[in-house]
């Protein structure tokens, strides 16, 4: 069952991939139909075969040879691996799953974009702060936990609050803007998914991502000190180890400290 929705989650990739290409450019997500989009040629079947389509065509062009940008497989193969975590870690609890599910699908496109374009569309961020909220109403009204929906509450505020005081403080330090508003909807929907706890932890691990990611970059020049950087991606990446595996972190840390 794991390999079905390993390959369904490729799938549901390729399609992100368009969400990615398309929305911050303002087009329609369902036509025109699959084209490059450097020469406009109309795909054939072949070419959108996920993953493989890539490969097949050695990451070029079939009509004028421009490359295919790695980002294409690379959330395919991501997707995948997302959809086959989530249903290891709920298998039979369908309820989880798919919500699950649609959260980490927004977390790639919102990374996707935010690596191109260097924003983020408050329009995603907003469809999963109320999806977040739905999700865990659901949980209220179903599964009678009111706890989960107070801490939805709190951590769509307190991820919101985090994230500007942090802002506000680099923008004194760095006499910008240090983080944008996008970064503090984003943080916000994290912590409608996730709780208060949730964003916590995932605010914390995403700053550490990022500063790990500099001192690897820096020496190599690939980023310079003050630079802007996508932050988008480290929160994605940290809210999906929230998300799988933040209870155990979180115990572990509790019962080392406490």
């Amino acid at each position: 069952m794991i390999y079905y929705w390993f390959l369904l989650g490729v799938i549901v990739g390729s399609f992100l991939n368009v969400c990615i290409y398309r929305l911050p450019r303002g087009e329609s997500l369902l036509f025109p139909s699959s084209h490059c989009p450097l020469c406009s040629a109309k795909l054939k079947a072949l070419d959108l075969i996920p993953l493989v389509g890539y490969f097949l065509l050695r990451g070029r062009c079939r009509y004028c040879g421009g490359r295919i940008p790695w980002r294409y497989p690379l959330v395919e193969l991501l997707s995948g691996l997302v959809f086959a975590l989530a249903w290891q870690r709920n298998a039979g609890n369908y309820f989880e799953f798919f919500f699950q599910l649609f959260f980490a699908c927004l977390l790639i496109v919102i990374s996707g974009i935010d690596l191109e374009w260097q924003v983020i569309p408050d329009a995603v961020s907003l469809t999963g702060i109320f999806s977040g909220l739905a999700y865990n109403t659901i949980a209220l009204l179903f599964l009678k936990s009111p706890s989960r929906l107070i801490a939805s509450l709190s951590g769509m505020v307190l991820g919101y609050v985090i994230l500007w005081l942090i802002g506000k403080v680099g923008e004194i330090f760095f006499k910008k803007e240090a983080m944008g508003e996008g970064d503090w909807l984003l943080a916000a929907m994290l912590g409608a998914y996730l709780g208060w706890e949730g964003v916590v932890l995932s605010i914390f691990l995403a700053f550490f991502l990022a500063a790990f990611l500099c001192l690897i970059l820096m020496p190599l020049r690939r980023v310079k000190f003050g630079q802007p950087i996508p932050f988008a991606p480290a929160l994605a990446t940290a809210a999906l180890i929230s998300l799988f595996w933040g209870e155990t972190i979180l115990n572990w840390y509790f019962n080392l400290y406490l």
